[in-house]
Formats: C-alpha cells, structure tokens, sequence
C-alpha cells in the first residue's frame, strides 16, 4: 500500500429472504448504512436460485409463503454448510424457538430492533470465520 491510500475492508454481503418487500427494503436500508451490502430474495426458491458463494450470512423471514424459512434452512444447508442464519417472524412462539436454537440460529420478532440485529450479525460472521 502506497503512502496516503486507505485500506478499505471488503463489505459483507448479507441476504435478506423476506416475501415483505418493506421489510426487506427497510433491512437491506439498515444493512447498507451499517456497512454490509444487502441484497433482497422475496422467497426461498429465488435465494437457492442466486449465485450463494459471496453471502456470509442470510436474515430469514420463518413465515415466508411458498417455503417457510425451515425449509429453506434444511434445503440450503449441504449447498452452504456453515452459512450463518439469523431468523426474524411477527409471530415467534416456543416451538420456532426450539427450531431455530436446534439450527443454531437466532430467532428475533418483528419489528426487529436494528442494535440486536447488527450485534447478532456482526457476532455469526465473525463465528462463522468469513474472511475480513
């Protein structure tokens, strides 16, 4: 590196699976501004269709309607083992609880609260040792 040049670590893309398109353009808003770049999947079928090697985590809506975020969870794992997931739902109950500790995944309730989010994702990236 040349004297006066900054070095700029490269952003994390983060995907959001949300059929909301609010929710995703207010998290992938959230995303961008905090440093990540977020890119938005309105289902499950059009994430496992994306090119997934440069996402380092993913933030999964569990009540998506065509394949809920459980099934995504278990259909993306042998593409993407290790990926981290953070799950979000408006309706969390004890069993999606379990679920998502079982997949070790975080599980928040919307409206989600972007601090708890951000330190959720920050900690999974850094946990699942993407590169800086």
């Amino acid at each position: 590196m040349k004297k006066g040049e900054t070095y700029l670590a490269p952003r994390h893309t983060v995907a959001v699976v949300d059929d909301d398109h609010g929710v995703r353009a207010a998290l992938c808003n959230l995303l961008d501004s905090a440093g990540y770049r977020g890119c938005a999947f309105p289902g499950g079928e059009e994430f496992l269709a994306a090119d997934l090697p440069g996402i380092a985590c993913a933030i999964v809506d569990i009540g998506l309607a065509r394949m809920d975020g459980f099934e995504l969870a278990e259909r993306l794992a042998p593409l993407r083992p290790g990926l981290p997931l953070i799950f979000i739902t408006a309706r969390g109950d004890a069993l999606q609880r379990r679920r998502s500790a079982g997949l070790g995944a975080a599980l928040l309730p919307k409206p989600v609260d972007a601090d708890t989010l951000l330190a959720l994702l920050r900690d999974a990236i850094l946990a699942s040792g993407a590169p800086d």
